[in-house]
């Protein structure tokens, strides 16, 4: 699962010893990078998180035959524009993290892993956005590879990342695949709220669903799409929310949020939107 699948605009390439032995890296420390982002893939683990913070939608995915819906969370309804979860700043203004974004400006796609990195039973191969300007030739950065050619430690920690997510995105198809086979998808509908401009993904068919018997839900249960699939019918209702609020957004005098100072009563109350969801769950946790 890399970051390419994002639509984010960059020059991933993979990390390799020939290429970036002696060279650096560093870690962001903004979020600008994903301002012009719609969606991102997710995966087995984290779709509850991201159920309480973003909408989750489907994508159609693999070739004609052998078809599955790659769950996305949805971080813009409009077609383009920026993302709200995105301050002025490049501060994150949710709650929680979409797991992809948290290892910019590295990648993964299916293949060999860099030399020197850790286990081969995982078949990926890391890749790295050279057009980000987090690589360098200053030894105060993180090293790809130390002075004996192996992984420095912080990439390795990368790697890791990436073989873990690499086995949650394999229960996430098969999620998905189950959910496809057992009939529920649709297109999602224009005439809903804040569904206008969703067109390419789809949804669950909730009276479908409902109307699924024992044997199905068991095997949707053992492959975890009954979890996948309450995830995504309770982050519905950020769908119509987040169409409203980048509306309304669009509408405010460009001063208005600016250099990330808000100007006005209404567009501080949009600035915190997100924020309000970020402490009504910290209030839910401190419950339990």
């Amino acid at each position: 699962m890399a970051m390419t699948e994002t639509a984010l605009p960059s020059q991933f390439v993979p990390v390799s010893k020939s290429r970036h032995g002696g060279r650096y890296w560093r870690r962001f420390t903004s979020y600008d990078f994903a301002r012009g982002l719609r969606q991102v893939p997710i995966v087995s683990g984290e779709h509850e998180q991201i159920a309480a913070n973003f909408p989750i939608l489907f994508r159609p995915s693999g070739p004609k035959g052998a078809q599955w819906c790659a769950p996305m969370a949805l971080l813009r309804s409009a077609p383009a524009g920026n993302s709200a979860f995105v301050a002025a700043n490049g501060s994150w203004k949710a709650h929680y993290v979409p797991s992809i974004l948290r290892v910019h400006p590295f990648g993964a796609r299916p293949g060999r892993q860099p030399e020197g990195g850790p286990g081969e039973e995982i078949q990926m191969a890391l890749l790295v956005d050279e057009a980000s300007g987090l690589i360098s030739d200053n030894p105060d950065d993180e090293p790809f590879f130390d002075a004996d050619g192996e992984m420095g430690n912080g990439l390795a920690e990368v790697v890791e990342f990436f073989r873990q997510r690499t086995i949650a995105a394999r229960k996430t198809q098969l999620a998905s695949v189950a959910l496809v086979r057992a009939g529920v998808m649709k297109q999602v509908d224009p005439d809903q709220p804040g569904m206008a401009d969703l067109a390419e993904f789809q949804v669950i068919d909730r009276a479908r669903f409902q109307a699924l018997n024992d044997t199905v839900i068991s095997q949707l249960f053992r492959s975890g799409a009954l979890a996948l699939a309450i995830a995504h019918f309770v982050s519905l209702s950020h769908v119509a929310f987040l169409h409203n609020v980048e509306k309304h957004i669009e509408n405010l005098p460009p001063e208005a949020t600016s250099a990330g100072v808000f100007k006005d009563e209404r567009s501080e109350r949009l600035s915190d939107f997100l924020d309000a969801l970020a402490e009504a769950q910290d209030f839910d946790q401190s419950e339990h």
